[in-house]
């Protein structure tokens, strides 16, 4: 119980030999309304006298006890205070959590509890008081989430609840929740649990509030995003306010990879470059064939002991997706990532949200295209069929390609809603090698049904490297 509450001890007190009586007073015992804004604040304050030791020169410890008023003390909490002590403070939070999880007392409504104080004298062997209870009337409140996520087409994941992204819950703010993502063109919203779109918070009065959503029934207004941007979000339940700002730029536009899993080794004055993602700048690729063997990320060439991004333990799991920036020789231990088998692999490393994903890779066994500059058409059913290589990360096309568009699908019969390697813009030129692959709703790349475009018909030979997310689009 020492979590909930905060006791004010007096030092070398010695107990009064009188018969004064003990008493126990609070600093609000008429109404007391918690306020979850103000969660870590005093709520309430319990004093008690000094009492009596019976004329002894024992030691005299408190006990306070807490129980619903009419209960008559037959299920107390019951806390051994100490010697010397005479005070104790209860927070909103402490208090709210105390009535909630002892009483069930219902939220917004008064509730009755009793405070009293005993004594023990000495060993115990000496008969203690016991003070006059006193009535403490209280509201408590229903605490906000504790969990929150954005939802909706101007988001990487879409309106698929099981997979929205979290915010951050503020360390000192209650209520207070943060994002920093990329948002494209949409809307979006808030829910509290993963795959629930109720209790929702929506948007409310104007953009700069919210309205909590409990019913299919209320309201489903929702934020809107004109512009693809960084964007970072401050939410606020407890007061329904919401703060979206344009993010500023990232802190690195360049970084590199260095260690024996990658191909230049530990060649710091040339180490391999990431690739700045093309729909969000905080966001950094590395797609290699890499060795076993060890890397880490610096923001630098040419300088060990410059700034780099490390993981937080040395050779941690590839699962584990921490990230941390380390300034210069700050961290002693050198902490790297480790690759344990060899093989082809997709890293991203998020800046913003100081995460790394690392993921083996494999190829798709099958690639098409679909578009009318293809033969096939828009045929969803039987798209035009790329060749597999020798390299299995490798398709190609030889062939007419017509006036039109197309996108290269990695299966068929989806209905138009599956992955593609898409171009990062729409009708890019022909020259562009850049193919990212996008799954459905990922980014703007998909929202808007990026595709290439052929505006010169005749024989043509298209390449794709879907190890590197790259395109050849040659007219033979």
């Amino acid at each position: 119980m020492i979590i909930f509450f905060g006791c004010k001890k007096t030092e070398n007190f010695t107990p009064t030999a009188n018969n004064a009586p003990l008493a126990i007073t609070a600093s609000d015992s008429t109404s007391l309304v918690l306020n979850e804004a103000n969660r870590d604040a005093t709520a309430l304050t319990l004093n008690w006298t000094t009492g009596t030791n019976n004329k002894t020169s024992a030691s005299i410890t408190y006990v306070l006890q807490l129980d619903k008023k009419g209960n008559n003390f037959s299920h107390p909490i019951t806390n051994n205070i100490g010697k010397a002590v005479y005070s104790v403070n209860y927070t909103n939070g402490s208090l709210n959590a105390l009535l909630s999880a002892n009483w069930s007392a219902p939220a917004d409504t008064i509730f009755a509890l009793e405070a009293r104080v005993y004594t023990i004298v000495g060993d115990g062997n000496f008969k203690g008081d016991t003070s006059d209870p006193i009535t403490i009337n209280v509201m408590r409140y229903k605490p906000v989430s504790t969990t929150l996520y954005i939802i909706g087409s101007a988001t990487a994941t879409g309106w698929d609840a099981t997979t929205a992204d979290s915010l951050t819950p503020d360390a000192t703010i209650p209520g207070e929740f943060h994002y920093s993502g990329t948002l494209t063109p949409g809307e979006f919203k808030f829910i509290t649990t993963h795959g629930s779109f109720l209790p929702s918070y929506n948007k409310g009065a104007d953009s700069a509030h919210l309205f909590y959503r409990t019913e299919d029934a209320q309201p489903d207004d929702k934020f809107n995003i004109t512009l693809p941007q960084v964007y970072t979000i401050d939410v606020n339940l407890i007061s329904l306010t919401i703060n979206i700002s344009k993010a500023q730029a990232p802190l690195y536009s360049q970084l590199w990879i260095v260690g024996d899993a990658t191909p230049n080794g530990w060649n710091i004055n040339n180490p391999n470059q990431m690739m700045v993602d093309p729909f969000n700048p905080y966001i950094f690729h590395y797609n290699e064939k890499l060795n076993a063997g060890e890397f880490k990320i610096p923001t630098t060439t040419g300088n060990w002991g410059g700034d780099f991004y490390r993981p937080l333990t040395n050779h941690p799991a590839i699962t584990d997706t921490d990230a941390v920036l380390v300034f210069g020789n700050t961290n002693p231990p050198d902490n790297k990532w480790q690759i344990t088998t060899a093989g082809a692999y997709k890293i991203s490393l998020n800046i913003q949200a100081n995460s790394i994903h690392i993921n083996p890779f494999t190829p798709y066994a099958a690639l098409w295209m679909l578009g009318d500059a293809a033969p096939n058409g828009w045929n969803d059913d039987a798209p035009t069929p790329m060749t597999a290589t020798s390299d299995p990360n490798i398709f190609v096309y030889e062939g007419n390609l017509t006036a039109g568009e197309f996108k290269i699908p990695v299966a068929i019969k989806n209905g138009f809603a599956g992955p593609y390697f898409r171009p990062d813009m729409n009708h890019p030129p022909i020259t562009d090698t850049l193919a990212p692959f996008v799954s459905i709703g990922a980014n703007q790349a998909d929202t808007d049904d990026y595709k290439w475009q052929i505006t010169d018909p005749g024989k043509y030979k298209v390449t794709i490297n879907q190890l590197y997310e790259t395109i050849s689009i040659v007219k033979e």
